[in-house]
């Protein structure tokens, strides 16, 4: 349990009752000075990361450092879940408990939670607002989704709180780039050796490339072009039933192994081939530089491969997935898709950068093109 305490004066202190007769919530609402706001109430209720360089942070911020005396009233405050409220009149003194972190802690107002807290010590004469409910726990998820109405909170960040990507957790939490994974809206880590913050990987984006293997879904005459096209499509699909994904729990590492295999050999294969991918536009090669790093193994790359040209082509692995009797997804043969890549990268590196040139060479124009994941498709089903 944890514990805040704030000094309040009693002539701004409310407590409300639930107006209705059995009513289980109470609402406490009162003003707290800037220097009187404890540090360390839990986070982890409010579905958004709080992003301070935001131009809605910033102008909390000027509001706040104006000193004008009407912070009080011009921002909306902070909306807090609680187990338990506690006043006394005497002390002028709010106790405040939080039993669960993830029932309890901030829900609303967390960019204004943290820059105030960056500023107790300034000697501000600014107070901030505090909405307390307790007996809310039930309704948790449906709180968060109301209260977050100023900027639109995407619907990955209400999936997070609502322990939805739990499926998809279960697969990928060992990996390496899992830290990475932004299940949040303005999600940020931070690199434990270096300090300096990590580039995220959208949860959409792993969404979508699970999506690619999901044979209940798609075979050979449905391809998933909208995993390319439409990232929203996917995460609603994935929501409609999130249990579905733990299908995936034995071939979710293959499947990122394998997308980073193809991310790191794409151009180089094709190059072997005959081709000349530095020549292409979209290559970014720069005389062997490393021009970037790969999306979930961060290797070094000389070439930049467009999700235009990845996509069909990770897709197409598609075809070695198995229900297996365990009610989980197998590859068949037990077969580890890299090893089908090493026998048909030449082969499929090839055909879509030539179907890439018949339109164009425009990446982009590849990944919606369902002709070129069908070719992709059958080109590694050849090789089961």
């Amino acid at each position: 349990m944890i514990t805040k305490t704030f000094k309040v004066k009693a002539s701004t202190f409310r407590k409300l009752d639930d107006p209705f007769e059995n009513g289980k919530s109470k609402k406490y609402v009162f003003y707290a000075k800037v220097d009187d706001v404890p540090d360390g109430i839990p986070m982890a209720t409010n579905p958004r990361e709080q992003k301070l360089t935001s131009a809605v942070a910033r102008a909390i911020d000027d509001s706040l450092c104006s000193n004008d005396g009407y912070f009080h009233l011009k921002n909306r405050g902070i909306v807090i879940s609680a187990s338990r409220v506690t006043f006394s009149s005497q002390k002028e003194e709010v106790k405040i408990e939080f039993d669960d972190n993830a029932l309890h802690g901030n829900i609303d107002g967390g960019h204004t939670y943290k820059i105030v807290c960056e500023h107790k010590g300034d000697n501000l004469d600014q107070y901030v607002q505090f909405e307390v409910m307790t007996g809310v726990e039930e309704i948790i998820e449906n709180l968060a989704r109301a209260r977050n109405t100023s900027v639109q909170v995407d619907d990955k960040s209400m999936a997070e709180l609502a322990n939805k990507f739990d499926p998809i957790k279960e697969g990928l939490e060992g990996m390496p780039f899992f830290r990475r994974i932004a299940f949040k809206q303005n999600q940020i880590e931070t690199d434990n050796e270096t300090g300096k913050n990590m580039k995220m990987i959208d949860a959409r984006e792993i969404v979508a490339i699970i999506n690619m293997f999901d044979i209940d879904n798609f075979n050979e005459k449905s391809q998933p072009t909208q995993a390319y096209s439409s990232k929203a499509k996917m995460l609603s699909m994935y929501l409609e039933n999130p249990e579905h994904y733990r299908k995936f729990v034995n071939i979710a590492p293959d499947i990122f192994d394998l997308y980073d295999a193809v991310e790191t050999e794409f151009a180089e294969t094709y190059n072997v081939t005959g081709g000349r991918y530095g020549r292409k536009k979209y290559s970014g090669y720069k005389d062997g530089a490393v021009v970037g790093k790969s999306k979930f193994g961060q290797n070094d790359l000389t070439y930049k491969i467009p999700d235009g040209l990845l996509y069909p082509v990770v897709a197409a692995f598609r075809t070695l997935v198995v229900n297996a009797t365990t009610g989980k997804y197998e590859w068949y043969n037990d077969e580890e898709p890299i090893a089908v890549w090493e026998r048909c990268k030449n082969d499929i590196t090839s055909r879509v950068m030539n179907f890439a040139a018949s339109i164009g060479d425009n990446p982009n124009a590849v990944g919606k093109d369902s002709n070129i994941w069908d070719l992709a498709y059958m080109t590694v089903m050849l090789q089961k």
